[in-house]
C-alpha cells in the first residue's frame, strides 16, 4: 500500500522529472556547442598557421595522436557494423527500407531510448497494488510524451538554428526527430493503456465506452493518441519513399489534429505549458518558411525557372530569383514549380551561382576524343571561357536534377517537349539552407561524387582554387573524383568545369579524375592530360585515398556526395587512412531525405 507521503512525493516527481529531462537536453546541446566551438578555434588556428604553404605548419598538422585516430575510426566516422552505412536496403526498385545510422548516431539513439525508459519507470512502486501503480505510470508517461514534443518540433524544422550552431546536418537532426517521435508515441500509448486498464478493472468496458462518448477530456486525448499513432505508422522509410508528397501533407494535417486534441485534453493542467511551447515552435517555423518563400519568390516580376534538358536523363534549372542571395558551398534550396507539381516542394543542392565576374586568366587541359562525341575531335571536353565573358545574368542560381519519379520525371518530360529550346516556368524558391563547411584549413582536400552528387562539390572546388590563387587558404592539393555512368554526363557541368580549369594557378593545385563506368562506343576512348584524367570502370577508392594520404600536405579532408556504395567505400578508406595516423576529417552529404 502506497502511503500518502509516498504518493505526494511521486506526484511531485512526475511534475519535476520532465523539466529536469529538458534541462538535461539543453545541457547536452550546450556541451556539444562548446566542443564544436573549440573545433572551430582549432581549425582557425590551423588555417592561419598554414597559410602560404608553410611546410613546418603542414607537417605539424599532418598526423594525429593514436587516441584521436581511434576515436575517429571507431566512433565518429564508423558505420554501425562493418562498413555498410549509406547503402540502402531495398525491396525492388521503388521500396526503400532506409540505411543504417553511424555508430555515433546509434550510440546516441541507444542512450536516448534508455534514458526515456529509465525516466518512465524510475521509482515507480511496482510492489504496490496494480490500481495504485497504473495512475503513477500513466501520469509519468503522459508528461514525458508531452515534454518530448518540444525537442521533436525543434528537430523537425530546417529552420533549426542548431544546424549551424552545432555543425550537425539536417539529416542527422531528422533522424533523431523520427526516433524521438516514436518514443513520444510509445509513451502516449502507454499513457492511454494505463488509463484504460485501470478503467476496465474498476468498471468494465462499458465505463471506457462511456468515457469516450461523454468526456471531452477523454475523447480529445484519444484523438491525440490516434493522430500521433498514425504519424508513427507512416514514419518508416518504406512508406515515405512510396508517396512522399502524400506523407508530407498528411503529416502536417495529423500533427495539427493531434495538437488540437492534446490542447483540449491538457486544459488547465501544468503540462499544457510544454505543449504550448511545442505548438509555438511548430507554427512559427512553418510561418517562417512561408515568409521565406514569399520573400524569395514574389516581387520584381517573381522568380522564374528556365529548364533545359540534358543528356542521360537530367535537366539543368537556371533560377532567376526575385531576391537572390550570395551563393556559397553546401547550400540547398526548396523548389516548387506549380505548373509541374502544385503541392510539391523538393530540396536540391545549389550547383553554381553566377556573380557576373570574368575569369582572371589561366589555361585549360585538353581532353580529346579519338572518335568524336561530346565535341569535335581535338576540341577540349572542358573548354575555357574567354576572359571577361559571361553569358548568364548576375544572381542566377543553377541546379542539376536527375530524373527519378514524380516531380523530377514530370519536369524532365516538360523539358523534353522543348528539346531545342528552353522552357521558362514560374517558380517558388525557399532558401538557402545548409551550412557552409569551410575546408580552407586543410592542406589536402579530396572530393568524391557520383552522378548529380557533383552539384555539391563544384563550389568547393571553385572556392579552394580561387583561395589558392589568392593565398587565402591553406590548401595545397585538391583532388576531385567524379563517377558517372556514361560520357554524356560530362555535359552537365561542362561550362562550370571550363571556368574552373581556366582559373589562375589551377594547374598547381587541382587534379580531376573522371570515371565512366559503362562502355560507351559512341563516345570512344578519351586521352587524358596531366591534371584531368578520363578513366574507364569504377575507381579503386582505397588506392586513391591512401595514395593521396602518402603524398599529403598538412591535414586532409575527405568529402563525398555519392551513391550509397561509393559513399561507404570512401568512408571505409578514410578510416583506414586515419588508422595509419593520418590527420583526416570525413564529411558525407546525402542525396536526399
Amino acid at each position: 500500500m502506497t502511503s500518502p507521503a509516498t504518493k505526494k512525493y511521486l506526484d511531485g516527481l512526475n511534475k519535476s522529472l520532465p523539466h529536469n529531462y529538458l534541462y538535461a537536453m539543453a545541457g547536452l546541446v550546450l556541451t556539444i556547442y562548446v566542443l564544436h566551438s573549440l573545433g572551430r578555434l582549432k581549425r582557425h588556428v590551423r588555417h592561419l598557421a598554414s597559410l602560404n604553404g608553410q611546410s613546418g605548419a603542414h607537417r605539424l598538422f599532418a598526423s594525429t595522436s593514436p587516441s584521436i585516430a581511434w576515436l575517429k575510426g571507431h566512433v565518429l566516422y564508423a558505420p554501425m557494423f562493418k562498413y555498410r552505412r549509406a547503402t540502402e536496403t531495398r525491396i525492388g526498385s521503388r521500396i526503400s527500407l532506409g540505411s543504417l545510422p553511424t555508430r555515433l548516431q546509434g550510440l546516441f539513439l541507444f542512450f536516448l531510448v534508455a534514458f526515456n525508459v529509465m525516466a518512465c519507470v524510475w521509482q515507480v512502486p511496482w510492489s504496490s497494488p496494480e490500481l495504485q501503480v497504473l495512475p503513477i505510470l500513466r501520469n509519468r508517461t503522459g508528461t514525458l510524451a508531452t515534454a518530448n514534443l518540444i525537442p521533436i518540433c525543434v528537430l523537425a524544422t530546417i529552420k533549426n538554428p542548431l544546424i549551424n550552431a552545432l555543425e550537425i546536418s539536417y539529416d542527422s537532426f531528422n533522424l533523431v526527430h523520427r526516433w524521438m517521435g516514436r518514443l513520444s508515441i510509445l509513451q502516449g500509448l502507454a499513457h492511454t493503456l494505463c488509463w484504460m486498464i485501470a478503467k476496465v478493472q474498476k468498471g468494465g468496458w462499458t465505463t471506457v465506452t462511456a468515457s469516450f462518448t461523454h468526456s471531452s477530456f477523454i475523447y480529445t486525448g484519444l484523438i491525440a493518441t490516434v493522430g500521433f499513432t498514425v504519424i508513427g505508422l507512416q514514419s518508416p522509410k518504406m512508406f515515405r519513399s512510396l508517396a512522399y508528397e502524400f506523407f508530407l501533407h498528411s503529416h502536417i494535417i495529423l500533427v495539427a489534429m493531434a495538437f488540437a486534441g492534446l490542447w483540449i485534453h491538457l486544459k488547465q493542467l501544468p503540462q499544457q505549458a510544454m505543449l504550448l511551447a511545442a505548438i509555438l515552435i511548430w507554427v512559427v517555423s512553418r510561418l517562417w518558411r512561408l515568409a521565406t518563400t514569399i520573400y524569395r519568390s514574389c516581387g520584381h516580376g517573381g522568380s522564374k525557372a528556365v529548364v533545359v534538358a540534358l543528356p542521360s536523363g537530367a535537366v539543368k534549372i537556371q533560377l532567376f530569383c526575385a531576391r537572390p542571395w550570395k551563393v556559397k558551398n553546401g547550400q540547398t534550396l526548396y523548389l516548387s514549380i506549380p505548373s509541374v507539381g502544385l503541392w510539391t516542394a523538393h530540396p536540391f543542392s545549389v550547383a553554381w551561382g553566377d556573380t557576373g565576374s570574368g575569369l582572371t586568366g589561366g589555361d585549360v587541359d585538353s581532353v580529346e576524343s579519338n572518335h568524336g562525341g561530346l565535341a569535335d575531335d581535338k576540341i577540349p571536353i572542358f573548354a575555357v571561357r574567354e576572359v571577361g565573358h559571361t553569358k548568364e545574368t548576375d544572381g542566377t542560381i543553377h541546379l542539376i536534377v536527375k530524373r527519378q519519379t514524380g516531380f523530377t520525371r514530370k519536369l524532365f518530360e516538360k523539358a523534353q517537349e522543348q528539346r531545342f529550346s528552353r522552357v521558362t516556368l514560374n517558380a517558388y524558391i525557399e532558401g538557402p539552407y545548409g551550412h557552409e563547411k569551410s575546408m580552407a584549413s586543410f592542406g589536402t582536400v579530396l572530393l568524391f561524387a557520383s552522378g548529380v552528387g557533383i552539384t555539391h562539390q563544384m563550389l568547393y572546388v571553385k572556392e579552394l582554387v580561387q583561395g589558392f590563387a589568392d593565398g587565402t587558404v591553406a590548401t595545397q592539393q585538391i583532388t576531385l573524383v567524379w563517377v558517372v555512368p556514361d560520357a554524356e554526363c560530362l555535359e552537365w557541368v561542362r561550362a562550370w568545369m571550363s571556368e574552373i580549369l581556366g582559373m589562375e594557378k589551377r594547374r598547381e593545385v587541382l587534379k580531376v579524375f573522371l570515371y565512366i563506368t559503362r562502355s560507351s562506343p559512341v563516345r570512344g576512348d578519351f586521352r587524358s592530360s596531366a591534371n584531368v584524367r578520363i578513366c574507364r570502370g569504377r575507381p579503386n577508392v582505397a588506392d586513391i585515398i591512401l595514395a593521396e594520404a602518402r603524398e599529403r600536405t598538412g591535414a586532409m579532408a575527405v568529402s563525398v556526395c555519392a551513391s550509397g556504395s561509393l559513399s561507404d567505400h570512401v568512408r571505409q578508406a578514410t578510416r583506414l587512412a586515419i588508422g595509419q595516423g593520418v590527420n583526416a576529417s570525413f564529411a558525407e552529404e546525402g542525396f536526399g531525405w
